[in-house]
């Protein structure tokens, strides 16, 4: 059995901005820890989709967060246990069934943990025509609408967060990083690449909002927010613990695109449309939040940007509230 480390009382230092606090520091507090829905990783489904012959005809395994099985077929799936949802998807793009998996149940403490890779997928249709696409490997609450269809507007197919309405103090996690920092990164879309400076960092992100609807527009309030970048290699930090921040940041400069107040994520309105969650407002401090966010990438740069070989490993997520 995989072995926890995490415990009642938890002794925390801070560290890295004061948004994550690792344990056995110098100063003590109590939590009650919650673990989030299939969060120590121990189950994964796998899907065999069959890829296209133009595009080789492999019989390709598509991993998911969710109860233990497999399943055979070219077919959309939702989880109905599972909150997860992932980069791993069947795609169906131009008459071409193609598969991406980056996000792999990896060996971990004698159970499982969650590895998440940035890679390049390179292939041919028909032989002649090359593509080139680069993904982040991602984690996140909600689903995504399958087969996807399209390689424009990724996040407008995704169904971000789920109902919730507790008001946690904290993410607590562990987690292991191998960030490449070549300075060099790429672009790859389709049916160009290009490489450029810069460097890309894994990301970590919970938002708790209040959302609420008016004429079919889904708008909402930021009620807490917690971010983490990492931007170095690490062997497993154990226990980690991400701080929420209720009403607006001190410092929103800090934040990253991702995180600031934005309309950049997609969720269904009441008639089942997907349409932006338009951030109105940084809420009060003790306003009650109707929906949860919890966001795990290999990469933070968006839709095919990054550094390929970047790799994110998570485990054991919790949501801790101060006793």
């Amino acid at each position: 059995m995989k072995t926890c480390f995490l415990t009642r009382h938890l002794a925390l230092c801070p560290w890295m901005s004061g948004l994550l606090l690792f344990p056995f520091g110098l100063c003590a507090q109590e939590l009650r820890l919650e673990p989030v829905p299939y969060g120590d990783f121990e189950n994964w489904l796998v899907r065999e989709i069959k890829e296209s012959a133009i595009v080789g005809g492999t019989l390709r395994p598509v991993y998911a967060v969710a109860e233990s099985d497999t399943l055979q077929g070219n077919v959309p799936y939702e989880s109905t246990s599972s909150p997860w949802a992932s980069s791993n998807v069947y795609a169906h793009v131009f008459g071409v069934t193609k598969a991406n998996n980056n996000v792999y149940p990896e060996p971990h403490e004698g159970g499982y943990c969650a590895l998440l890779r940035t890679e390049k997928l390179d292939f041919k249709v028909m032989g002649m025509v090359r593509m080139k696409v680069l993904t982040a490997g991602a984690i996140y609450l909600g689903h995504i609408q399958e087969p996807v269809e399209s390689m424009d507007a990724t996040y407008a197919m995704v169904d971000l967060g789920i109902p919730f309405t507790k008001r946690p103090t904290c993410l607590v996690f562990d987690y292991a990083a191998k960030i490449g920092n070549s300075g060099r990164l790429q672009y790859c879309p389709g049916r160009k690449e290009e490489v450029y400076e810069g460097y890309d960092k894994a990301q970590i992100f919970v938002l708790l909002q209040r959302r609420w609807e008016e004429n079919g527009h889904i708008c909402a309030e930021r009620v807490a927010t917690g971010e983490l970048l990492i931007d170095q290699s690490t062997d497993w930090k154990k226990a980690c613990r991400l701080e929420l921040e209720y009403g607006q940041p001190a410092d929103t400069h800090r934040l990253s695109e991702s995180c600031r107040l934005n309309s950049l994520y997609y969720a269904a309105n009441s008639q089942g449309k997907q349409v932006p969650i338009e951030e109105k407002a940084w809420a009060d401090s003790g306003t009650a939040p109707t929906h949860l966010v919890i966001f795990i990438s290999s990469g933070y740069l968006g839709a095919y940007r990054g550094e390929a070989g970047n790799e994110l490993r998570v485990d054991n997520l919790y949501l801790g509230y101060e006793e």
